[in-house]
């Protein structure tokens, strides 16, 4: 039940105005932004981002991660992401009073997506922001541009309402997401310090209170004499992949004991294999992600074992190697400190709004470890893109959106910074509704 008229006069906001939030996404979508590790196209997206936020008469910034003071000696920072070039954006909505609350907080989504890969997979432009059949199409519909179009739309819901919040706001469009990067993340944390981040990259209308750890690694073989054969490889890769299986099961079990991941798809990628290739007659690569509640050391320990069991392997059909190597930021799992009331407000809100229980669950791997630490405690993220396996989920050809959900997702976020926050003019909207 909806605890107040003006809450009622929110929600009827949306979805009376439901065309301008499905457009916004839409035209989002048409920007490339795509994420290539080593450099990003989020510049034209979040200058969009930025008019969207002067449209709202937010206190408005765009700035370069590598540009804040000590930024690239910061032990967070990640260096060859290009993120001198690729920026955040930043609203924030004040308070009126000098006696609200001082730390906000910040709704925050990533402008970058994947690469769109085969374009001969996707039935709809990735770039085209269609709107079909209830549904939104195109790269970075569900991660994570429905994030910054909900946000967006949320609060100019409240300022259409007469709102005034207790808390500042802070509406965040940050960069390099994707692939492990994690700067634009940094960047919002040290630039805007906050009393609680909420991240918008979530999926399946979940509340995500785990930042799961882990990350990317390869390794990469090569013979030490020329061949005209494949098979010494082959021989190597079969033993290898072997460890590889051992080593994903002990993650598998890691998550399967945490209540929050047991059964999950989580707990079935807990290792995803992204290469698994000959290059040549001559050398060879295996790449793949990781989760795990491990530490980076006592990963690296595991992998480092695997390469010296392997040795005789190696020495048997001449093949050298580095050993493992990242391939992505190693991110640190990380909970959420619920002690200030927001996972809970945010649940019962969406909950309200979807009309059916909203689960709380571990996340996959997001910048959620970041904002927990470097951020706040009382970090977690919310979000709708589809999960990674299904049709039309993140990082897959003919990416979407379900419209209905949208409306959902982005009551929910008004009603969050409305009961979150606290209504400083609350008494005298509700004195103007009686009269």
């Amino acid at each position: 039940m909806l605890n107040s008229i003006l809450e009622k006069n929110v929600q009827d906001y949306i979805d009376e105005n439901s065309d301008e939030l499905f457009r916004i996404l839409s035209e989002l979508i048409q920007f490339d932004s795509q994420n290539f590790r080593t450099d990003g196209r989020e510049q034209k997206c979040a200058e969009y981002v930025e008019k969207l936020y002067h449209n709202l008469n937010l206190e408005t910034e765009m700035y370069y991660p590598d540009n804040l003071p000590g930024f690239t000696e910061h032990p967070g920072y990640i260096p060859n992401r290009n993120t001198a070039n690729r920026p955040n954006v930043s609203g924030i909505w004040p308070i009126i009073a000098e006696t609200g609350e001082d730390l906000p907080v910040m709704l925050a989504a990533h402008t970058d997506t994947m690469p769109v890969g085969d374009l001969s997979k996707w039935k709809y432009d990735p770039f085209g922001g269609i709107i079909k059949d209830n549904r939104i199409y195109g790269l970075g519909a569900g991660d994570n541009k429905s994030g910054i179009a909900a946000s967006y739309f949320a609060v100019k819901a409240l300022q259409a309402g007469g709102i005034q919040l207790k808390r500042p706001v802070v509406l965040t469009a940050y960069c390099d997401e994707e692939s492990g990067g994690g700067n634009g993340t940094l960047a919002a944390c040290l630039k805007y310090p906050c009393k609680t981040y909420v991240n918008l990259d979530g999926g399946n209308y979940e509340i995500w209170t785990i930042a799961i750890g882990g990350g990317g690694f390869r390794i990469e073989l090569r013979k030490k004499d020329s061949t005209d054969s494949m098979m010494d490889l082959y021989e190597v890769l079969s033993a290898l992949m072997v460890e590889i299986k051992e080593f994903r099961d002990r993650r598998r079990a890691e998550l399967h004991k945490n209540p929050l991941y047991t059964g999950s798809d989580m707990e079935r990628s807990a290792l995803r294999l992204g290469a698994f290739r000959c290059n040549s007659h001559n050398d060879a690569t295996v790449s793949f992600v990781i989760y795990s509640d491990k530490t980076f050391e006592e990963i690296n320990d595991e992998l480092q074992d695997i390469v010296v069991r392997l040795k005789p392997i190696f020495l048997k059909y001449g093949v050298e190697t580095s050993g493992f190597q990242q391939g992505t930021r190693y991110f640190y799992y990380g909970e959420t400190d619920q002690s200030d009331g927001g996972v809970d407000i945010m649940t019962k809100a969406a909950s309200e709004t979807s009309g059916k229980p909203v689960a709380e669950k571990g996340s996959c791997l997001t910048d959620l470890s970041l904002f927990l630490q470097y951020g706040s405690p009382h970090s977690f993220n919310f979000g709708i893109f589809r999960d990674f396996a299904l049709p039309g989920g993140a990082h897959q050809p003919d990416e979407y959106v379900d419209c209905t959900q949208l409306l959902q997702y982005t009551k929910a976020l008004a009603l969050f910074l409305m009961r979150y926050c606290g209504i400083s003019n609350e008494k005298i909207l509700l004195e103007g509704e009686n009269e």
